[in-house]
């Protein structure tokens, strides 16, 4: 059978002229629109206590033309029965195989279906999935069943179109345990008792809505109710709220229920559309690999955001706050108004970033989210900097491909774009492009360029806007401007070049150009003045029109609202160093980011960077103190070899911070900020983990060892460290224990269902520094219902650190990589980052790349995580092949 690979745009093309699939071509991308549904009815039979499930797909389509082939989706299932019913009630046998790895569906028909309406009646048995699609699990001694259907696990599921655009209404039946609970998208509407201890579930048709957001739950749940969300604006009914949760867990819930309706009542405002469902479930789920779900009316949440309350780590209450308003924003974004396929995912999940971003700072100002917003920012650019990074509109022509389009490039540079814009379109005309875009899109699909000419259609330059903003999504790379100052005639006027910014030993061409919207702040004798325009082309002049002479400063990224890089002319460099404490935050954390990515490209030396880092630390804000700390490690593992100097090193680095760690104490202080509270969780755990600085390390250890009754009655005593430390505080207990405390690690975590508790004990015994002890923490990953799936990381993770321990840990992934891929489904691509981690030469790029090259061919998001992975430790050979016999020295103070 011939496989065929076309480009969007050629599919575009041929559905255009009206042209499909010969019959034995495999549509691996896109389905051709030979049927299309127009509504599903979904019966299943599900029993968690079961290993298989079994059900009956009945579809309502059009036919386009007389056909003998349909093409679906399913993958791995046993199809029963398959049939077409025409017109007159005829029925036509179909038969059904699997044509590609990646669950193509092809139904021959034994003659030719017309033209006209038709239904295909599809029964099927599947077996439960991990962690995708429909599947088991059993947290507390009790069976569950839980759903995860994005990207393409709904195929695992039922045999139907798993594709965005294929988006219509659901008509849901469940047949489950009559002692179980059982919800869906919709409301349910009746349920009947059936013989042999079932009984079936009916709900509401629901709207339109694609296969990746359909959603179900079966178990023995616990239903907290939240409070109604009260009528709003155009919507003159309450919205049921409900939590679910597993057995004996649904009083965690008071929290997350009490502020969702706060949330929804923000996003219908800033909308002006009501929620688009008839009611909303918020699922804790016990085991999921992402952080959340956003399917329509059922959302489903990893249950340790859904447990979050007012004595939470600031982690876990803030990230509570953040992800619900990110995936009740693509209740909107995503649900009411769907992308068309999945490159233009970014609609969905950059839109989302923003949202959930400018939605909480509006309800919970003291999180400070745009801070966070311009970190994810700057994090993405390290991606984005790579020569095989991905576009934020990217192609997609291939299954593995979908999965790679969840990533920071999607998320963070796509949200950050969506800032600048917004920025500099302006709030409110903003706002109105994105109602006018939902609008016009409801209950439909919509493209890119949808969103993009509603956003510029409210700007003063519609077509130079439109253009920009695809500048941005339509090709990679970070912009990197150059700026110099000319006072020399005339008006003050900046001299900017541009190009791609580029790392050491990058082969990525930096000749590239955006149009850039930049925005400009300078001191004007004694005013601080601002301005902005649309930059283009490699070189351009920008007049500072405001300005009455030359300026003492220039900041050329104002605010921080830019996705882009700068540096400045040495004379203008030295002006914004010197002008440092008149900038805002966010420009005091870009500026330290164009000190940080000049040494990342290889302008600065080891020690000017050393030089800059005390400015940063003294900085108010904790990102900006942060800024460069991540490559004092780096520095002391491939820059220093001898075991004294590394010492003398570490030391010196531990004293540009300890300062700030010394204001803050290494005990909590009542009424103090969240921001303080991260920054000593920040500041210990890189004190105790990079810097290895005795005098903390024994402090956070001791408060460790009392949480594992160590020197007491042995019993857990979960809050003898403040929760921002346990973390790092158990860690350090399980590195310097030994023995007795892994054993007790171990005992503590075997007894515990707390999600949040488990992870930390479990991530404490995977930093294990003994081989032994780290031997026994792989050896949990294949105990037989111990490990919950989104567990496994943190049993193994923490011995990339170690050096002495990677040889042994890349056998393990070698040796028992398919099944480890295979519990990690769709997530499996990651385990080539666990097996590169520590690698920096040119001959360990080659081993990573002959090792994986055939297991990821088939593997979702396989092919580019792998080609990412070995061009990120190609790159730390060249930067560390650059940076030997420069000067390693700290600046005297």
């Amino acid at each position: 059978m011939r496989l065929i690979r076309r480009s969007l745009l050629a599919s575009a093309v041929l559905a255009a002229a009206g042209i499909v699939h010969a019959a034995d071509d495999v549509p691996t991308g896109r389905l051709p629109r030979t049927v299309v549904p127009s509504l599903v009815q979904l019966e299943l039979k599900l029993d968690p206590k079961q290993a298989n499930f079994s059900g009956t797909t009945r579809i309502q389509a059009k036919v386009a033309e007389p056909t003998r082939v349909v093409w679906m989706h399913g993958r791995d299932l046993k199809i029963g029965k398959a049939e077409a019913i025409v017109s007159g009630g005829k029925r036509i046998a179909l038969t059904a195989t699997e044509a590609h790895v990646s669950g193509v569906l092809k139904l021959t028909a034994a003659e030719t279906i017309p033209a006209g309406d038709a239904t295909i009646e599809i029964a099927f048995e599947a077996p439960f999935g991990e962690l995708q699609g429909a599947y088991r699990v059993k947290p507390d001694g009790s069976d569950y069943i839980v759903t995860q259907m994005e990207p393409l696990g709904a195929r695992h599921t039922f045999p139907g179109f798993d594709e965005p655009s294929f988006k219509q209404p659901w008509d849901i039946t469940l047949i489950v345990p009559e002692g179980d609970v059982a919800v869906a998208n919709s409301a349910e509407t009746k349920t009947e008792k059936l013989p042999g201890g079932f009984k079936k579930v009916t709900y509401a048709r629901t709207e339109a809505l694609p296969s990746y957001l359909i959603a179900f739950a079966v178990g023995p749940w616990d239903v907290p109710l939240g409070p109604d969300i009260a009528p709003n604006g155009s919507r003159k009914t309450p919205i049921k709220l409900r939590g679910i949760a597993a057995k004996g867990q649904g009083g965690k819930m008071k929290y997350s229920l009490a502020n969702t309706p706060v949330m929804v009542k923000a996003l219908e405002d800033y909308f002006g559309t009501p929620y688009p469902f008839d009611k909303l479930d918020n699922l804790a789920a016990p085991d999921f690999w992402a952080g959340a779900m956003e399917n329509a009316g059922l959302i489903v949440y990893r249950d340790s955001i859904m447990f979050a309350d007012e004595s939470s780590n600031v982690g876990q209450r803030q990230g509570y706050w953040g992800t619900s308003a990110h995936e009740l924003a693509h209740q909107w974004f995503g649900d009411l108004v769907t992308m068309e396929w999945w490159d233009d995912l970014w609609l969905n999940e950059a839109f989302a970033t923003w949202m959930g971003n400018k939605i909480t700072g509006q309800l919970q100002p003291q999180f400070h989210t745009d801070r966070g917003l311009l970190e994810g920012a700057l994090g993405a650019m390290g991606a984005d900097s790579l020569a095989s990074t991905r576009r934020v509109h990217e192609p997609i022509n291939d299954f593995t491909q979908i999965q790679s389009a969840f990533d920071g490039i999607t998320y963070q540079k796509g949200g950050a774009v969506l800032s600048m814009f917004e920025r500099y379109v302006g709030e409110i005309p903003f706002r109105d492009g994105v109602r006018n875009y939902l609008n016009a899109h409801a209950r439909g699909n919509a493209t890119s360029s949808d969103l993009i000419s509603a956003i510029a259609a409210q700007s003063n330059d519609a077509a130079s806007i439109d253009a920009a903003f695809k500048s941005f999504i339509d090709q990679a790379g970070v912009p990197f401007l150059t700026v110099d100052v000319d006072c020399s005639n005339g008006k003050p006027a900046l001299v900017l070049q541009q190009q791609r910014y580029l790392p050491i030993g990058s082969t990525a061409s930096a000749k590239q150009t955006w149009g850039i919207p930049l925005s400009v702040r300078y001191a004007d004798g004694g005013q601080v003045r601002e301005e902005k325009g649309i930059v283009t082309g490699q070189q351009a002049r920008f007049e500072l029109k405001q300005a009455q002479a030359c300026p003492a400063w220039v900041m050329p990224n104002a605010h921080g609202a830019g996705y882009y890089r700068f540096a400045m002319a040495p004379k203008w460099q030295d002006a914004l160093s010197g002008a440092f404490a008149q900038l805002d935050e966010r420009e005091q954390r870009v500026y330290a980011d164009s000190v940080t990515s000049a040494y990342g490209a290889g302008a600065l030396t080891p020690s000017q960077l050393l030089a800059a880092l005390p400015r940063f630390a003294g900085a108010d804000v904790r990102q900006t103190a942060n800024a460069g700390m991540g490559n004092i490690g780096w520095m002391e593992e491939y820059l220093i070899s001898d075991e004294g100097k590394r010492a003398e090193f570490l030391s010196s680095a531990a004293e540009i911070y300890r300062p700030r760690l010394q204001t803050l104490g290494l005990a909590m202080k009542q009424g103090e900020s969240d921001d303080d509270r991260l920054s000593r969780s920040n500041l210990i755990g890189f004190f105790a983990n990079t810097l290895k600085d005795k005098s903390v390390r024994a402090d956070i250890g001791k408060q460790g060892r009392a949480v594992l009754g160590l020197d007491g009655d042995g019993k857990l005593n979960a809050d003898a460290v403040p929760r921002d430390l346990r973390g790092t505080a158990l860690a350090v207990a399980v590195q310097d224990g030994g023995t007795a405390a892994f054993d007790a690690a171990e005992k503590h975590f075997r007894a515990s269902q707390d999600s949040v508790l488990r992870s930390q004990l479990l991530g404490a015994m995977g930093s294990a520094t003994d081989p032994a002890l780290a031997e026994r923490s792989r050896a949990l990953v294949f105990e037989q219902d111990l490990l919950r799936r989104n567990e496994i990381f943190a049993a193994v993770g923490g011995q990339t650190d170690e050096a002495k321990l990677r040889p042994v840990l890349r056998d393990w992934v070698d040796t028992h990589f398919t099944a480890l891929e295979a519990k990690l489904a769709p997530a499996g691509a990651n385990l080539v980052g666990l097996y590169a981690a520590g690698m920096c030469s040119v001959e360990d790029a080659a081993t990573v790349e002959a090792k994986f090259a055939e297991r990821m061919k088939t593997i979702e998001g396989g092919p580019l995580e792998l080609k990412q992975t070995v061009e990120g430790i190609r790159l730390c050979a060249a930067a560390k092949q650059a940076r030997m016999g420069q000067p390693l020295e700290f600046a005297k103070r």
